[in-house]
C-alpha cells in the first residue's frame, strides 16, 4: 500500500526546513532509504506513487494472439513450443503458455496410451498378485543375525 500524498509533503516540508533524513525518518516512522526516494522523485517533479502493473508493452501482440486463436482452434491438440516457431514476438514458452491461460485457450491434451499385446483376463490378473512372504515372528530380533542365520 502506498503513502498518503499529505505524509509525503510533510516529509519533504521538513526536509526543506533543514532536518536530516534519518531524523525525518524516524519522526514519520518510515524507512531512510523512502525518503531518499521521495526526495529523488520530487526533484524530477514526480511525487505520487507510481501506478502497479506492468511498466513495458507487452510482448505478444495483438496479430500473435489472432495466430494463437487460430491454431488452437485448428489444431486442439498442439503444444507451446510449436506455438512459439508461429509468432513473431520473440518469447519462452512460458510465456505463451500465460497467454493462453489469458485469452481462455486452455488446451486439453489428448492422452496416448499404448495398446496392449494382449487383453487382461481375470485368470492372468490373479498372477499378479501374489501372497506376501511370511512374516517375522513378534519379539526376534534381526539385528544380532548373521547372514543366512534364522531369527531366535
Amino acid at each position: 500500500m502506498a503513502y498518503s500524498m499529505d505524509l509525503r509533503k510533510r516529509v519533504l516540508t521538513v526536509l526543506q526546513q533543514g532536518q536530516i533524513p534519518s531524523s525525518v525518518a524516524r519522526r514519520f516512522s518510515v524507512c531512510v532509504q523512502t525518503v531518499f526516494n521521495w526526495q529523488q522523485r520530487a526533484a524530477q517533479g514526480r511525487l505520487e506513487p507510481a501506478k502497479p502493473g506492468p511498466t513495458q508493452p507487452r510482448k505478444i501482440t495483438p496479430a500473435d494472439d489472432r495466430v494463437l486463436r487460430e491454431q488452437v482452434a485448428a489444431q486442439p491438440g498442439i503444444i507451446a513450443k510449436e506455438l512459439l516457431r508461429m509468432i513473431s514476438a520473440k518469447v519462452v514458452e512460458s510465456t505463451v503458455d500465460r497467454r493462453l491461460i489469458a485469452l481462455g485457450l486452455r488446451r486439453k491434451k489428448r492422452r496416448y496410451t499404448r495398446p496392449r499385446k494382449r487383453a487382461r483376463t481375470s485368470s492372468s490378473a490373479a498372477g499378479i498378485f501374489r501372497a506376501p512372504a511370511a512374516l517375522p515372528i513378534r519379539g526376534s530380533s534381526f539385528s544380532s543375525m548373521k547372514q543366512g542365520q534364522e531369527p531366535t
